[in-house]
């Protein structure tokens, strides 16, 4: 009876750690896309045409303002693209227009 409740324990600390290392990885993932994706748009002042949410696994959902002109759009989606700590972009220009452009 004792060796099923030492086992017992064994499983349930692993679970536990399992668990909490993947909340752990979760919210590294999120701090590291949201770093990324905050350097990228300050480098561009693209904080007043875009507004943005980032997902919990690295993902980044964008939405540029309708009116940003085409080479800055791909510009700047190219580099949320290629950065290594966001693991993929979802980006429309379907926001309000911007005084800017």
């Amino acid at each position: 009876m004792r060796s099923y409740w030492l086992l017992y324990a064994r499983v349930t600390l692993v679970c536990l750690a399992l668990v909490s290392s993947a909340v752990v990885n979760a919210d590294g993932e999120l701090d590291k896309a949201s770093a990324a994706l905050t350097g990228i748009l300050f480098e561009f002042s693209a904080e007043e045409f875009t507004s943005y949410s980032i997902k919990e696994n690295g993902w980044v959902d964008i939405t540029f303002a309708r009116n940003t002109p085409d080479a800055l759009y791909s510009q700047i989606l190219g580099k949320l693209e290629s950065h290594p700590d966001i693991k993929g972009v979802l980006a429309g220009r379907g926001g309000p227009s911007c005084p800017l452009f």
